[in-house]
């Protein structure tokens, strides 16, 4: 079935959060208001909307894309009194999503070259893609399309910095900031080779022991637009 409009569907969620303004919603959604006019020219609706949505609000997606009914599935949600007439007890009550801070890739220290943490914005995240030592970053070159898209969020496990062969990881690369690419550790050529997916991409061959660049995490989940 395909969706409706971005228009239609964005007065169900103005019509059951009581939201009037862009600002409003950008709020009620944690987003920058420049999303939403994003969204609209996409004509789409983003997964992420939809999660926040649900999780704090308990807007069922099929309602917000499809108009299909019911609105929600939480005793007590009447549509008529938007989310504010939502009655929940103790086990019906959904959570609201964690919020993760995206970082920059490219952002470095003036005299060290190292890469800092810069932050860029902030998305919902459910729980099962979180990490004790997370770090979300926004991908911002094409190297390893298609496995990760110019723009998809990376998440990074901070405690996994043994690098091994075949696996994507994040490095501080001095001078260049975080880089994401795929890892061959060849021992035997004492090389170390970061690979891009991207065959117009070229690879880096590096002494197996390079100072300066430095493990920062292995990518673990990717969220992007297909």
């Amino acid at each position: 079935m395909k969706p409706d409009t971005f228009e239609d569907a964005y007065a169900r969620i103005q019509a059951a959060t009581k939201t009037r303004t862009q600002t409003e919603i950008a709020n009620l959604l944690g987003i920058k208001q420049s999303s939403i006019s994003d969204a609209k020219k996409k004509n789409t609706i983003p997964d992420g909307w939809l999660i926040t949505l649900y999780r704090a609000c308990g807007l069922e997606p099929d309602w917000i894309l499809y108009g299909q009914e019911p609105a929600s599935r939480r005793a007590g949600f009447n549509l008529a009194d938007g989310v504010a007439g939502v009655r929940e007890t103790a086990n019906e009550y959904a959570a609201a999503p964690m919020r993760a801070t995206v970082y920059a890739m490219a952002r470095t220290n003036s005299e060290s070259g190292s890469w800092i943490r810069e932050s860029l914005e902030s998305i919902p995240l459910i729980e099962s893609l979180s990490r004790p030592h997370l770090l979300v970053v926004k991908m911002d070159n094409a190297g390893m399309e298609p496995v990760i898209r110019h723009g998809a969020y990376v998440g990074i496990d901070c405690d996994d910095v043994r690098l091994r062969t075949g696996e994507i990881y994040a490095l501080d690369f001095p001078g260049e900031g975080l880089v994401i690419k795929r890892v061959v550790r060849d021992l035997e050529a004492k090389r170390l080779s970061l690979l891009p997916d991207n065959p117009s991409h070229p690879a880096q061959h590096l002494p197996l022991e390079t100072p300066g660049i430095t493990p920062i995490g292995k990518a673990v989940w990717v969220i992007q637009e297909i």
